[in-house]
C-alpha cells in the first residue's frame, strides 16, 4: 500500500511526534490496510480475529488508545492498559509498514515512554514481543527494556513464544 512519501530522518527528535485519540476510521485504515512483509506479517491485525476485533471496537478499547502522527501523518499507534494491580502500564504499538526496518524505531519509542512517563508518572512499564521479532527486541533493549520473563501464548491460530520486557532505567533522550 502506498502510503505516501514521509521523510523521517533516524535523528529527528521525539518533540515533532503527537498523540492523539484513536477515532474509528484510523482504527479500521490500521486494521484492515497496514500489512507487514513476512515474518512481520505475524502483526497484521488481521491475521488473528480476536485482536482485529478489540482493535476495531471502541468499547474494547484499552485506558489508551492513541494515533501517532509526524507531520499531520499517521506513522503509528500506542495503547496502554494499567495492570489489575495499578501500578503497572502494559503496553502495545505499532509503526506503519513502510517505516519499519528504517531506523526510527529509536525515536519512536523515546516518543512513547516520554509520553507514557507524562501520562502515568512512577508507574512500571511492560511489553511483550514474539521471541522471532529480534528487531523490536534490540530496540526495546537499546533503549532500557530488559527481558523480565519467557512465555508462550495462543494466538493468530497457533503457539508462539513471547518475550515479557520492562522498563529499567532511563537513559539520556528518553
Amino acid at each position: 500500500m502506498n502510503y505516501g512519501l514521509l521523510s523521517v530522518a533516524p535523528d529527528r527528535t521525539n518533540q515533532d511526534l503527537t498523540y492523539t485519540p484513536m477515532d474509528m476510521e484510523t482504527a479500521r485504515v490500521i486494521a484492515d490496510n497496514w500489512k507487514y512483509s513476512p515474518p512481520y506479517d505475524f502483526y497484521n491485525m488481521t491475521a488473528d480475529p480476536e485482536d482485529y476485533q478489540e482493535f476495531v471496537t471502541p468499547e474494547l478499547w484499552p485506558n489508551f488508545f492513541l494515533q501517532v502522527r509526524q507531520g499531520g501523518q499517521l506513522i503509528g499507534f500506542l495503547s496502554g492498559r494499567v495492570a489489575e494491580e495499578g501500578d503497572c502500564v502494559e503496553i502495545g504499538l505499532g509503526l506503519r509498514p513502510d517505516l519499519t526496518g528504517r531506523g526510527l524505531g529509536r525515536n519512536f519509542m523515546r516518543g512513547n515512554l516520554k509520553w507514557i512517563q507524562q501520562e502515568y508518572s512512577g508507574m512500571e512499564i511492560r511489553l511483550s514481543v514474539a521471541l522471532f521479532n529480534r528487531r523490536g527486541i534490540r530496540v526495546y533493549e537499546s533503549i532500557g527494556f530488559k527481558v523480565i520473563r519467557h512465555f508462550t501464548q495462543v494466538t493468530n491460530g497457533g503457539e508462539y513464544d513471547f518475550v515479557e520486557m520492562k522498563f529499567v532505567e532511563t537513559r539520556q533522550g528518553t
